[in-house]
């Protein structure tokens, strides 16, 4: 899966497939940028003394690398010692994932009926540059849809919903609570109404028992879950004042 830039920054965390290597210096092709290659000079193998490259890297091997020059000639400097194991996971886990968002892409195209480069720029790329990965972009299109509503139209939004749905373990969190409204109102009905319009996408609310109310807040991770159970709890409370209301949140 290719990369949303045409070249890395320095700094950036790449993922390399060492290509040749002697004994001063190691070449590497740059997985996520076409047809570029970076330099790994043997000061940058290891924190450790190395004295010959050729015997610490070896011609095929796929590791992680840190970009600590790129020069106006085109060359990349990379370097390995610079890298620690979280950063090695975390690298490793987005390409990993954006070579499973490819078939995605493929049978993205397939729906649609559209060339896969096309999509490329106009899907993949954007979500890459917006969510860090195009993977992201199809997990959180279930549950999270108004982000992609800011990047895309209706039609192709659903058609990453649909993708997304057939190939990704969807599972949602949910977080539950209670709330009590009351109003001494005789309208008192029509104002509980009023409080319980516009929940949002995701949350339930169900009657128990006059004056109590169940509220189910669901979410692809538990952050959105609870995001979307604050944001009913602000609202239904909000409401209740300007309506003269009885207001009380329980977690349940």
């Amino acid at each position: 899966m290719r990369w949303y830039k045409d070249r890395p920054d320095e700094g950036d965390m790449v993922v390399i497939t060492i290509t040749d290597a002697d004994k001063n210096s190691a070449y590497a092709e740059l997985e996520e940028y076409e047809g570029l290659r970076g330099l790994i000079h043997i000061s940058e193998v290891s924190r450790s003394w190395v004295q010959d490259v050729s015997k610490e890297l070896r011609e095929g091997e796929k590791t992680v690398a840190q970009v600590v020059e790129t020069d106006k000639d085109g060359s990349i400097g990379l370097s390995l010692k610079r890298v620690n194991e979280k950063k090695k996971k975390d690298a490793m886990a987005r390409w990993n994932k954006e070579k499973k968002a490819e078939k995605f892409l493929n049978q993205l195209a397939d729906n649609l009926d559209r060339d896969k480069e096309e999509l490329y720029e106009e899907v993949i790329f954007p979500m890459q540059e917006e969510f860090g990965g195009s993977f992201t972009g199809f997990e959180i299109s279930v549950g999270e849809e108004e982000r992609l509503q800011e990047l895309f139209d209706d039609e192709l939004v659903n058609s990453i919903q649909e993708v997304a749905k057939d190939n990704i373990n969807l599972k949602q969190e949910k977080f539950e609570a209670e709330i009590i409204l009351e109003f001494d109102q005789g309208d008192g009905v029509e104002r509980i109404k009023q409080s319980f319009e516009d929940m949002g996408e995701g949350v339930q609310v169900k009657y128990v028992s006059a004056p109590k109310y169940s509220v189910t807040a669901w979410g692809r991770n538990t952050e959105l879950a609870k995001n979307r159970m604050d944001e009913a709890r602000k609202q239904v409370e909000e409401k209740a004042e300007e309506l003269d209301g009885e207001f009380e949140f329980v977690k349940v």
